[in-house]
């Protein structure tokens, strides 16, 4: 048991070690700005996953950075990072089952949705852990003003999924492009003539991603600080959708975002 113990220290403390030795420096701090997402669709496109487009939300990370080199730094960060889409226009909407069999009887269909003018907004929201290495090099202003290329992957879990769709004059086609309109009076006697509703889909997605993350940036470093600008981005590997139901998408975001850094002597 002794052994054991004395071999996990070793191991857990060798990397910080080593880091030490190099440059005897870290830095901690933070970054944070604006995510613009959006929802790519793979290759199982259909009515229901195609056509999203990019919206807005935050992005907010700690970030750690060790100096392997003289130019090398090895970044972890734990972020909040806004992922998903908009789309609006015609789209599917599901049919209650209450009113599925009267429907498909009544225009002939086999279909469990039909199509309607939506404005839909999909929030995936997302606690990522991204690995980053960094090339940071001096270009000016006798070394005050660097740029920085990173890169790496990541690992992520989604806290926050809802569908949030609205329509202040609900109209509803039996085809995608605006064709074969239902009769409003039709329509308001079952969905209404409006829809404002909050769709929770976490139990159809999944919880864990990974993926790949990069950047490219300025930095301004003066004595134990830096101040610094990026814009880069991220995309995930595995597709949000437990199931072909609804096609598969993958999430992914470009990023602009302002950070500082303290250096911390070990």
């Amino acid at each position: 048991m002794r052994l054991l113990y004395v071999t996990l220290v070793l191991l857990l403390s060798s990397p910080l070690a080593t880091l030490a030795q190099s440059n005897g420096s870290l830095f901690l701090g933070v970054k944070g700005g604006l995510s613009v997402p959006n929802l790519t669709a793979g290759e199982s496109e259909n009515d229901w996953n195609k056509g999203y487009e990019s919206r807005q939300g935050p992005y907010f990370a700690l970030v750690a950075e060790y100096q392997l080199s003289r130019y090398f730094y090895f970044q972890p960060e734990l972020a909040y990072a806004a992922e998903g889409g908009r789309r609006n226009g015609i789209q599917p909407m599901s049919i209650p089952e209450q009113f599925l069999p009267a429907f498909q009887t009544a225009f002939g269909t086999e279909k469990d949705y039909l199509y309607a003018n939506l404005h839909s907004v999909s929030r995936l929201n997302y606690l990522q852990l991204p690995l980053l290495l960094k090339f940071q090099y001096p270009i000016a202003f006798h070394g005050h003003l660097q740029a920085f290329i990173q890169a790496g992957p990541y690992v992520g879990y989604l806290l926050v999924s809802k569908q949030v769709v609205s329509s202040e004059n609900l109209r509803v086609y039996l085809k995608d492009d605006g064709s074969s309109e239902i009769p409003p009076l039709l329509v308001h006697e079952f969905f209404g003539d409006s829809i404002d509703t909050v769709i929770e889909a976490k139990d159809e997605l999944h919880r864990w991603n990974v993926g790949v993350q990069g950047g490219v940036g300025l930095a301004w470093v003066s004595g134990k600080s830096k101040i610094f600008i990026e814009g880069g981005g991220n995309y995930g590997f595995v597709p949000v959708q437990k199931n072909n139901d609804h096609g598969k998408n993958n999430i992914g975001a470009a990023t602009v975002l302002i950070g500082y850094l303290r250096n911390i002597h070990w």
